[in-house]
Order: C-alpha cells, then structure tokens, then sequence
C-alpha cells in the first residue's frame, strides 16, 4: 500500500513542478567568434542556471570541415525534404507550431541572419526549404526574423538573436505527446528510420 502512495505523491509532485512556468532568454551573436548564451529560470527566479559558449574556427578548418561533410550535409537535408513530403506531415507541423505558439508568451524576440554556402546552387536549395518555413513562422511572431541568402559563394553564416520567452512545462509535454503519436508522424519517424536502416546496409 505504501508503494502505491509514494507512487502516487511523487506523480502528483511532479505533475505541480511541470505547472511551474520557465523562463528561457537565449542570446546568439555569429561574427568572428560566435557567442552563445542560454539562461533558464525556474520557480519565478528562485532556481538560476546560464549556459554560455564562446568558439572561434580558423578560417583553414572550417573549409576543411565543410569540404568532408558536404557530401553528408546535403544527403541530410534530401532525407529532411523527403519526410516533410510525408501526407499530413506539415499540416500536423503547422497544428503542433500554432499550439506551441499560443502556449509560449514571447516577451521578447528579435534576429536577423545571412547564411551563404560556398556554391550558390546548395544556398538556393537550402534557401527553398528554408524560405516558406521562415514565413510561416513570421506569421505568428509581433517582431519578424529576417534570414537573408548570401550568393557570394562563401560559406559563411553571421547575424544575432536575442529571445525571451516563458512557458509551462506540462503544456509543451501535453503538444510534443499529440506530435509524437499522430499518424503523419508515426509514417515520418517510419521513413526516418527506413533512410537509416538502408544507409547501414
């Protein structure tokens, strides 16, 4: 009897720590040398945790990097392109984005990026999957992101974002729960799993 009481309390504990809201403020800066910094409040402030990162790439290696992973990077984004293409896929996408959206109170949100590859023709691919899924987006936010293709054929990648939102734990959980065991994503993790098994073989 006692199990199914202390089962029971640590079940209704944890139900009440998910009501808590969290308080998430991500700050990116992409020049130079990228900084990257994430801090999260939790019990309105009582609990305080910030991730921070600073990492600069000479300019040798990150050609390098690019030029042995290129081949991968744009076999990954076909596979991507391919189960979007899932039936009903986006529609539920579309659905689980507008639910997260209304959930999270944007407090604060500002970008504004420039992304170029080295071949203008994989900047234009990368820019048509991106494109649509950054005007949809747009279209719920009070302040835009801007992401803007640059075709001077050099990969780079520079601009900031700064965000600030909140949100409520056991409302995110409920969406990514309706996400993970719908039909169209049922078929996606299907296909995702399919590219997998046949890229082992």
């Amino acid at each position: 009897m006692w199990v199914v009481i202390v089962l029971v309390s640590l079940a209704v504990l944890i139900t009440l720590s998910l009501c808590i809201p969290l308080d998430l403020i991500l700050y990116a800066n992409f020049q130079e040398k990228p900084e990257f910094s994430l801090k999260l409040k939790w019990f309105f402030g009582l609990f305080t945790r910030e991730l921070r990162q600073t990492r600069r790439k000479s300019a040798e290696k990150q050609v390098i990097d690019y030029e042995s992973k290129s081949g991968d990077w744009l076999h990954g984004l076909r596979i991507t392109y391919e189960i979007l293409r899932t039936k009903g896929l986006f529609k539920q996408l579309g659905s689980f984005i507008k639910r997260i959206i209304r959930q999270i109170k944007i407090r604060e949100l500002t970008a504004n990026f420039k992304l170029g590859l080295d071949n203008p023709a994989d900047t234009g691919m990368l820019f048509a999957f991106i494109g649509p899924l950054n005007l949809a987006i747009n279209y719920f936010l009070p302040n835009p992101i801007k992401i803007e293709p640059s075709f001077t054929g050099e990969s780079l990648i520079t601009g900031y974002l700064y965000g600030a939102v909140r949100l409520w734990p056991i409302q995110l959980a409920a969406s990514l729960v309706g996400l993970a065991f719908s039909l169209p994503a049922l078929r996606a993790i299907k296909k995702m799993v399919l590219y997998k098994w046949k890229r082992k073989k």
